[in-house]
């Protein structure tokens, strides 16, 4: 008996695994009428490393879709010399061609940004940060993280069409090397831009949404106000950039992911992120609930990569992420990807610019 009951016990825990990996992006109803505003992250920076020109480029995908924002991310081991001055020229650039097509502007700064490997930070900083710190207020780096959030805010304040300061990228995920930023140093940081920022535009803080496991995002909201945005981001499958990342006697292991293996996050039932229960919290504490990054692209580490004829994610997977996305009544999304989209397109491939048009334009 207790080996039929472990048989079928067994049989459930294939069935479920098999679907959750033949459905990673899971149907639910939506109201087809319903619109979200659509926006999209650029760095130059990515945009070089796929071989385009950045500026022609981001100035192109401006002008072929209805983006309503732009995030744009600081990166400050590129973005200021040795004397401590910006260099932030297509920074500006960027904002000012959002301009004229009335497009705004999300600047993300911060020790954190977007892109990989996310902490943009000079070596003389990133050497007192150890392996899997979690840096609070009273850390030895904080007080230089608060002086360049200072620096940009004060540079860029001046630009009208800046609509939200996202300070810090998923602050308490850890990265490659395990890193972490504690609320403490994030509630200073959103409090020194809302001081430097004479217009007093809103914040965005964001979480990765994880499982249902992870409710550290809550320490967030309590450092916003009413009228700021807590923002997620919607990844369906996933890749890390090490399968195994430890520190085991005293010597950093890294066991690299396998190429083709994505992981899904959404088609786990109820140990999946609770969208729903998320967006009633942050709206309950007076603030909007928005997608910044909703995954439009394969995970390519190498160029390589991005032109493997098995990617594992496909254009249609847009489409059905939008959908899913749709049935929670999400106010705005932002589409991660259009590097790639563009990489694809100059490659003779234009399915992944058609078929993200076909989302925001429509």
């Amino acid at each position: 008996m207790l080996r039929r009951l472990f048989i079928v016990f067994f049989l459930l825990i294939l069935i479920f695994l098999a679907n959750a990996f033949a459905n990673p992006i899971p149907q639910r109803k939506f109201d087809p009428d319903f619109k979200p505003t659509y926006g999209v992250s650029y760095s130059f920076e990515q945009a070089s490393w796929y071989g385009l020109n950045p500026r022609d480029s981001y100035t192109k995908l401006l002008d072929e879709f209805k983006f309503k924002w732009v995030r744009l991310p600081f990166f400050w081991n590129l973005m200021i010399d040795s004397q401590g001055n910006l260099k932030i020229d297509d920074l500006k650039f960027a904002i000012e061609e959002a301009n004229k097509r009335n497009v705004k502007v999300i600047i993300a700064l911060g020790a954190k940004t977007p892109y990989y490997p996310e902490y943009h930070w000079p070596e003389n900083i990133a050497s007192q940060v150890k392996f899997a710190e979690r840096i609070t207020l009273d850390h030895p780096v904080a007080e230089e993280i608060l002086a360049i959030d200072k620096k940009v805010v004060s540079e860029l304040s001046a630009y009208d069409n800046i609509a939200y300061w996202q300070v810090e990228n998923e602050p308490l995920v850890g990265n490659v090397n395990k890193w972490k930023i504690d609320p403490s140093l994030v509630a200073a940081e959103v409090e020194i831009v809302r001081k430097t920022d004479s217009q007093k535009r809103p914040i965005v803080l964001n979480h990765a949404a994880t499982g249902f496991y992870d409710k550290s995002w809550k320490e967030l909201l309590p450092i916003l106000k009413p009228g700021d945005v807590f923002a997620v981001n919607a990844f369906f499958k996933t890749k890390g950039t090490d399968l195994i990342s430890a520190k085991i006697f005293g010597r950093e292991i890294h066991i690299l992911w396998p190429d083709h293996l994505v992981w899904p996050v959404h088609s786990w039932w109820i140990f999946s992120p609770n969208y729903q229960t998320i967006k009633e919290t942050v709206e309950a504490n007076g603030n909007k609930l928005w997608i910044l990054e909703m995954q439009s692209e394969p995970y390519i580490k190498k160029i390589e990569q991005a032109d493997d004829p098995f990617l594992t994610f496909t254009p249609q997977d847009i489409i059905t992420g939008n959908n899913f996305l749709k049935s929670y009544q999400i106010e705005s999304i932002g589409l991660w990807g259009a590097h790639f989209w563009q990489y694809q397109q100059k490659k003779g491939n234009s399915a992944w610019v058609d078929t993200a048009k076909s989302v925001v334009n429509n």
